[in-house]
């Protein structure tokens, strides 16, 4: 009988295929190894050795730090990539590096081994001269670090991917040229140190020591940084500027003596330049709002740097309300905070931990995955009765990047961001910075094949006829594409594997248009008329799979529920599909191959509702659930699996993201958080509508 492995079937290799890695992106992401005698080598002989593929980002001539460890005064070993792309081991005043530089963008196997009190370093198992270094390197106190060392002489941060990282004490596994090993690290009775071997799980370590995340890593400790967030007790918070700061049924009950602004408060310790999660329960009393406010520094004096608030119209928080914020240094400050003198809230479950920036692509090295894979979708039938398995490789079936862009950091905002944040939408976690539009607009049709994002009109402050193109698999500012037929804020967009497709909106002669127009992605250029809308209307919501494009909803310039259809590869009018299950405008769509999602919307009252369609048939859209949020101006995206939602309002600037599993129906669950928060925003994937 055939061998009928999935590996087999995808052509990878063997069971002790390189199966992981982890990424480090340059900044303070560090895993730190308890110190220990098991790092006490003395005079002995040892072997240090990882995969690395280094980013050419930030700065081509920047010494990235690999594994480091010290003890006091100058006897530290540093190991790292030298400036030059060399391959560098440090012992105090003695650096010892390769001849041959290591490859950017791709796998080198390094290595740095005493044998004897002779020191070499070994690029892909070339072997440097020797050096001898005779220190004892006895300490017991200094925490081993990978990814990152700073020291007197500077911060050396690594960027890039490492991958089974292995430290053995007691024996030089390589003393001249050797081939590196081509399966799997694995520990043995000298092995001291084995990790990096998990995308899922960068903590993970094989001889059983407990390694603390830095910087991308630190949620993975789930370290609450609140003293006594409960709410069931007052410890640990310091009572200034109120009349009563007790607790009464399970809250911190706070309220004002006189004055405006902060009241009690807590001082965290935080890193500079980490992103962080808050959340709490408040619960309005009286007055005209209750904040938990984030102020950077010790005391209110500092930047306010995010806030969490109901308001005077009685709305109370029965789960907690959440935002993220990013440490300006070393203390952070939380204050209950109100607007006027005997002004009452309370306070419970607040909470503030290291933000989950999302996964990095797995990116392993070339030696082949043995992934345990399983097939992504059902094994099928020919018409002549042959059985066929899924295509493609299966253990990379529903991933997908997920982009959100432009919008406003308030509804009453002056201005317009050109951020572009994104996510890993197989995972969950906040997002993170990818880069910037050319300039700062809201209101955008983004769409996207399975390469590139395109990002087109605008609103505010004035209509808009740019076409911008960003590569969805990079991080990098966006290009100038094109330009749209005629300014346009609000059109329906969606596309297919090779075109974009933006139908509707309102331009400046015409407030609820009816013209559909498309560009040939891979291009660049100015937009091609494609034909009409059924109706003529704005606010429209997109969505498509390989062949056949749908848009639902608008304003006319009352609400409608009308769903139109097109077959993408062709032009032409629209044709009707059916109806939503109620009229509305501000709607936002999401797919795979065989269904569609519209989320949200207005109607007059902003929704929550999901609904869905089967995209290959004509017929009315059917409830699916309910979102965590109502929303207006929200934005979605997907993969093969998932459908992602951005809970945008008109009345505040979200980072809510929400997701559902698209095959399935019922109520959406939390994914994460935008690391700001947006009204009006935008977002497409590489892997919406059957890409993946």
């Amino acid at each position: 009988m055939a061998n009928l492995r999935t590996n087999n079937l995808s052509g990878e290799q063997g069971q002790n295929a390189y199966r992981g890695s982890v990424f480090f992106n340059g900044g303070n992401d560090a895993l730190v190894i308890p110190a220990s005698s098991d790092f006490a080598y003395g005079t002995g002989d040892f072997t240090i050795e990882a995969w690395v593929w280094k980013d050419p980002r930030p700065a081509t001539g920047q010494t990235r730090g690999i594994f480091t460890q010290t003890q006091s005064g100058n006897d530290y070993i540093v190991f790292k990539i030298g400036s030059t792309n060399v391959i560098e081991a440090t012992f105090g005043s003695t650096t010892i590096s390769t001849t041959d530089k290591l490859a950017v963008d791709s796998w080198n196997h390094v290595a740095v081994s005493r044998s004897s009190n002779t020191i070499k370093v070994f690029l892909n198992g070339i072997a440097s001269s020797g050096s001898t270094v005779s220190t004892d390197f006895s300490d017991t106190t200094r925490n081993p670090t990978i990814g990152n060392y700073t020291h007197s002489y500077g911060s050396i941060p690594y960027y890039g991917y490492i991958s089974n990282l292995r430290v053995t004490k007691g024996e030089a596994l390589y003393t001249a040229d050797f081939t590196p090993p081509t399966t799997e690290l694995t520990a043995d009775a000298n092995t001291v140190l084995l990790c990096c071997q998990d995308s899922d799980n960068p903590l993970k370590e094989e001889t059983g020591k407990t390694i603390t995340g830095h910087g991308l890593f630190e949620h993975l400790n789930d370290t609450e940084l609140v003293t006594n967030g409960s709410g069931t007790t007052t410890t640990g918070w310091t009572n200034a500027n109120t009349s009563t700061f007790t607790v009464e049924n399970g809250m911190i009950k706070v309220t004002r003596s006189g004055g405006t602004g902060p009241t009690a408060y807590q001082t965290i310790t935080t890193v500079a330049g980490q992103q962080y999660t808050i959340s709490a329960n408040i619960q309005y009393v009286s007055g005209n709002y209750a904040d938990l406010r984030v102020y950077n520094g010790s005391d209110s004096s500092g930047t306010l740097l995010k806030f969490l608030r109901v308001t005077s119209s009685g709305e109370n928080t029965s789960n907690p309300t959440r935002t993220t914020f990013t440490a300006e240094s070393t203390s952070t400050s939380l204050f209950f905070t109100f607007d006027n003198g005997g002004d009452t809230g309370k306070f419970s479950n607040i909470s503030v931990k290291a933000a989950n920036r999302g996964d990095a692509p797995k990116v392993i090295p070339p030696y082949g995955v043995d992934a345990g894979n399983t097939f992504g979708g059902p094994i099928q039938q020919s018409s002549q009765g042959y059985m066929y398995f899924p295509t493609g490789r299966t253990e990379e079936r529903g991933r997908g990047r997920g982009l959100f862009a432009g919008g406003r950091p308030g509804p009453s905002s002056p201005y317009n961001t050109n951020t572009i944040q994104f996510i890993q939408i197989q995972s969950s976690g906040n997002s993170q910075d990818f880069g910037d539009l050319t300039s700062g607009r809201d209101l955008m049709g983004s769409a996207a094949s399975s390469v590139r994002g395109v990002f087109a009109g605008a609103g505010t402050p004035t209509y808009s006829n740019t076409i911008d193109f960003v590569t969805i698999s990079t991080t990098s500012n966006a290009i100038d594409f094109g330009d749209l037929v005629a300014a346009n804020y609000t059109p329906g967009a969606l596309a297919s594997s090779t075109r974009a497709v933006w139908g509707g909106g309102a331009t400046p002669s015409e407030p609820n248009t009816n013209v559909m127009q498309f560009v040939t992605i891979a291009s660049l250029g100015d937009t091609t008329d494609f034909g009409d809308l059924t109706v003529g209307r704005r606010h429209v919501g997109g969505l498509s799979s390989p062949t056949r494009g749908v848009y639902g909803a608008g304003a006319n310039p009352g609400i409608t529920d009308v769903i139109d259809f097109i077959t993408i590869a062709s032009t032409g009018n629209a044709t009707d599909f059916g109806n939503m299950t109620a009229s509305r405008n501000d709607t936002a769509g999401c797919s795979n191959a065989i269904r569609g999602l519209f989320i949200g919307g207005l109607q007059p009252a902003l929704l929550n509702t999901i609904d869905f369609i089967t995209i290959a048939t004509t017929g009315n859209a059917q409830d699916f659930g309910d979102l965590t949020n109502t929303i207006r101006y929200g934005a979605g995206l997907s993969n093969s699996t998932r459908g992602v939602f951005m809970l945008g309002n008109n009345n505040t600037a979200r980072n809510s993201i929400d997701f559902v599993i698209i095959d399935t129906t019922g109520n959406a669950q939390d994914f994460g958080d935008l690391f700001t928060g947006i009204a009006y925003p935008s977002a497409c994937s590489d892997s919406h509508g059957g890409l993946s």
